[in-house]
């Protein structure tokens, strides 16, 4: 069981949900009808803008001595790798924009930006968990693209999809003894609440 919590938490680590998130816009939405090139190099560009940069910043980081391990598991450690997440959440807005890519999709990473400031804010006195907010996110997203006529598909097998790997992610968190359940339920209020603000202001 812990082997497996330890996968889902590498796997669906916050590093990567933004690219996760803005892939699967990229081939359920409109935005398909973009040629395949087109969409793997602007993923790649998120990638390399949300996942890379943060990354990058966590290995310098432990080799200075900064950091303890890449999962940042003291709260007192994370102040710097929080303020690079919310700088690049809010390269990639610039970047989508820069693309002339959708507002929704701009509107999704300042919402990601939001709760990443949020989460900054409140780890000043209390771990909450980054996993639960941006699954939250990705899954409230999704949500929002349904409702709005956005997708090209059924959605209901990937939302049902996304809602099971909130549970299985923020249960792995507690399994690895990472978070306590309230710190992962205020991960999936946060992630949703700051999704769904930002992109009511469409």
């Amino acid at each position: 069981m812990e082997q497996i919590s330890k996968w889902l938490s590498a796997v669906f680590s916050p590093i990567l949900i933004p690219t996760y998130v803005f892939a699967g816009a990229l081939w359920i939405t409109p935005l398909a009808e973009a040629s395949e090139r087109t969409r793997l190099i602007s993923a790649l560009g998120v990638f390399l803008i949300t996942a890379m940069i943060p990354l990058a910043t966590i290995i310098v980081l432990m080799r200075l001595g900064k950091v303890s391990d890449t999962a940042i598991t003291d709260r007192r450690q994370r102040t710097v790798p929080f303020i690079v997440a919310i700088l690049s959440y809010v390269g990639a807005a610039l970047y989508i924009r820069g693309i002339h890519g959708p507002v929704w999709v701009t509107l999704f990473f300042l919402g990601a930006a939001a709760a990443a400031t949020c989460a900054l804010a409140i780890n000043t006195r209390w771990k909450i968990s980054a996993h639960a907010t941006s699954m939250a996110g990705m899954t409230t997203f999704y949500v929002w693209l349904t409702t709005h006529g956005l997708c090209l598909y059924g959605m209901l097998p990937w939302i049902s999809g996304c809602v099971l790997l909130c549970g299985a992610v923020g249960t792995a968190r507690l399994v690895l003894d990472k978070h306590t359940p309230a710190q992962v339920y205020a991960g999936w209020a946060l992630g949703a609440a700051c999704c769904t603000v930002f992109l009511s202001l469409l």
